[in-house]
């Protein structure tokens, strides 16, 4: 009992010391501190539930806005060139909601992103300053897709997921998501968590590091089967082939699509989806057919977001298949263009393909000089794995959701956050951004870090 009374006032000890060490941090620090742990938490728990994904972001923003006000200079948003891409995706938005036939309903269906997905690339860009940031954030994912993964185990095993008592939804594997949607969302954590190997790999051989990520990470892969999601799988093999794009020689990556068809056969295999039947008669194409009718009668500036279901039933339509509520065509692509017409579909691909672009060039070069060094490095090994979680978005939605879909958006904006900030921040343009600030310098920046920061990484 003695013993027991020690310990626990040493660790209330320790407690006060950190407390202490924390107040006495430059307040830039402690509320970067803040700010980075508040966004790992949120990731970790990204699958609890609707009220972890409403506070969360919250919470971050808070902690975002007083860094900004200590640390603007040095922040990456100042230093991102490519930052007219989000206007871009700021004005198909408010093209959505102005032109819409129900401009509060609009309001209501664009403004739920606000907090839950348009904020969070500020956010992630923010908690980069290094590698062992990016480490600790691909353990966030690894840890996410692990808890949720063994959900889905144990709702196999019992009937009900452990954290809310979901049962299985029209016998697949729904997770605490209370849907078979939860294989959208194991797939795209997943990728990010790929990058466990990178890690393993500085410390084991390839069969310990082998054995060791496929002990973590086939929950997860357990639950993408058991939810049967086509367009999960199709996000897996997006980014197998993606992965063949940044590392292979040119003769190698036009096997990428190749490599990827097969990983998507072998997915849906498993998956038992692989039935030509069941695609043939998908619902999907009838929803197709809706969005491009209701486009067609609103070509220039859309019928506004969250208006699909309303469009066609006044034009006297409905699906073939899905139930008459049905409130998105099941593909992101078209759900931009019916919602915002072609001006608002051009500049949301703007911002899609923009930074898929800006991520792509940036990344794949330092991937590859990172790769041919005799003692591997995994800095750009990572960043790649939060670029393919971002890009591999774009593939599920072809088959998934609608634009607005607040968690699948949240996930996305995450990965791309990441991602910018771990290209602005890259090793190189750190270093002497932090010796810029050593030497006393006013703006934190030398010319060379300058250039790096707002010239080489901009758009």
């Amino acid at each position: 009992m003695r013993n027991l009374l020690e310990y626990g006032k040493g660790q209330i000890t320790g407690l006060h010391a950190a407390i202490a060490a924390f107040r006495q941090m430059p307040p830039a620090e402690r509320w970067f501190s803040c700010l980075f742990w508040s966004f790992w938490v949120s990731l970790v728990t990204f699958p609890s539930g609707y009220a972890i994904r409403d506070i969360m972001p919250v919470v971050c923003l808070i902690f975002l806005t007083l860094y900004y006000r200590c640390n603007w200079r040095h922040s990456v948003l100042r230093r991102l060139g490519a930052w007219p891409l989000f206007a871009c995706l700021g004005l198909m938005v408010f093209i959505g909601v102005a032109f819409s036939q129900s401009p509060g309903a609009s309001l209501l269906h664009a403004g739920s992103g606000l907090n839950k997905g348009f904020i969070l690339p500020f956010i992630a860009m923010e908690c980069v300053r290094g590698e062992k940031d990016l480490r600790r954030l691909v353990w966030a994912s690894v840890l996410a897709v692990f808890w949720q993964g063994l959900d889905g185990v144990w709702q196999a095993q019992t009937g009900r997921d452990f954290l809310m008592g979901y049962p299985l939804h029209s016998g697949r594997l729904t997770g605490s998501f209370d849907d078979y949607e939860v294989g959208n969302y194991i797939a795209l954590a997943l990728i990010p968590a790929f990058g466990l190997w990178f890690i393993l790999r500085q410390f084991f051989s390839r069969l310990p590091s082998l054995l060791l990520s496929t002990a973590v990470l086939w929950p997860a892969f357990f639950l993408l089967a058991g939810a049967g999601s086509r367009s999960g799988a199709l996000a897996i093999a997006a980014a197998m082939g993606l992965w063949l794009l940044l590392t292979g020689s040119s003769s190698v990556r036009w096997k990428g699509p190749l490599f990827a068809a097969a990983a998507l056969l072998l997915i849906l295999v498993a998956q038992g989806r692989a039935r030509l039947d069941a695609v043939v008669e998908d619902g999907r194409w009838s929803l197709w057919k809706l969005g491009w009718r209701v486009f067609l009668e609103h070509p220039w500036f859309g019928a506004g977001a969250g208006q699909y279901n309303a469009a066609f039933r006044s034009l006297g339509l409905s699906p073939e298949k899905d139930a008459i509520t049905i409130s998105h065509p099941h593909n992101i692509y078209l759900d931009m263009l019916y919602a915002h017409g072609l001006v608002g579909f051009a500049l949301g691909m703007i911002f899609l393909l923009g930074f898929s672009w800006w991520g792509y060039t940036r990344i794949r070069p330092r991937l590859q000089a990172e790769r041919a060094r005799e003692r591997k490095g995994i800095y750009w090994h990572m960043t790649a794995c939060f670029w393919m979680g971002f890009v591999a978005w774009l593939f599920n939605g072809i088959f998934g959701h609608d634009f607005y879909r607040v968690w699948w958006l949240a996930l996305a904006m995450c990965h791309l956050g990441v991602m910018i900030g771990a290209v602005v921040n890259e090793p190189a343009g750190r270093k002497e951004a932090d010796d810029a600030r050593t030497a006393g310098r006013p703006d934190g920046l030398s010319t060379a870090a300058e250039m790096a920061g707002t010239k080489t990484d901009g758009a």
